[in-house]
């Protein structure tokens, strides 16, 4: 009678065991190969696995955001104040930095969002070119701000000229992995512009 009862037990485990087995492939199943909760700690292979994802699905539709925009005037000139040590350059509507000033508040906020999103990758924006005191004898086409990704394994990507469609980009990568958000708050995909994200992640 013992050895019947405990054959029973040894029974019942192996049942639950081979229920939580099933259970266990049939979500591995539905789970992505990279889904927006692993992207926190994404390693190098994980991005190239969520960029290999974007390449193979069919772009999901683009979403239509505000139709109308009123645009500001665009000033004539932007004073940029140096956060490292307070130097107040002026950069005129005929400097080449010019693009890149009126677009540095936007690229300060979305940085923060990015930096949400992005888990144990550190980003940060790189102005010490825009800075005279910092940067002293660049010329003005050497005065631009860099992106700059960290990844855990130490590897570092550098992009100049970043812009803040780039940001969507890479919010939008880190965030779904097949879109990003556009400045009329519509949805597109990010199969057109992979290109360009590969750059960003230093995948190409």
């Amino acid at each position: 009678m013992v050895l019947i009862h405990i054959l029973c037990v040894v029974i019942v485990i192996l049942g639950l065991m081979m229920v939580s087995v099933r259970a266990q492939d049939k979500k591995a199943e539905k789970k992505p190969a990279v889904s927006s909760e692993t992207m926190k700690s994404m390693s190098r292979a994980d991005i190239q696995r969520a960029l290999k994802k974007i390449e193979s699905n069919f772009p999901p539709p683009q979403k239509m955001g505000a139709m109308c925009y009123s645009m500001l005037p665009s000033p004539d000139s932007f004073e940029y104040v140096c956060p490292v040590d307070g130097e107040k350059v002026f950069y005129s509507q005929k400097s080449q930095a010019f693009e890149q000033m009126s677009e540095l508040q936007s690229l300060r906020g979305m940085i923060e969002s990015l930096r949400a999103s992005a888990g144990e990758i550190v980003v940060a924006l790189d102005e010490h070119k825009l800075c005279t005191k910092c940067s002293p004898g660049l010329m003005d086409a050497e005065r631009y701000v860099t992106l700059v990704l960290q990844y855990p394994d130490g590897r570092m990507v550098r992009t100049d000229r970043v812009t803040s469609e780039d940001l969507r980009y890479l919010i939008g990568f880190f965030a779904d992995g097949l879109s990003y958000k556009t400045f009329t708050d519509g949805r597109a995909p990010l199969k057109p512009v992979e290109g360009r994200l590969k750059q960003l992640l230093g995948e190409k």
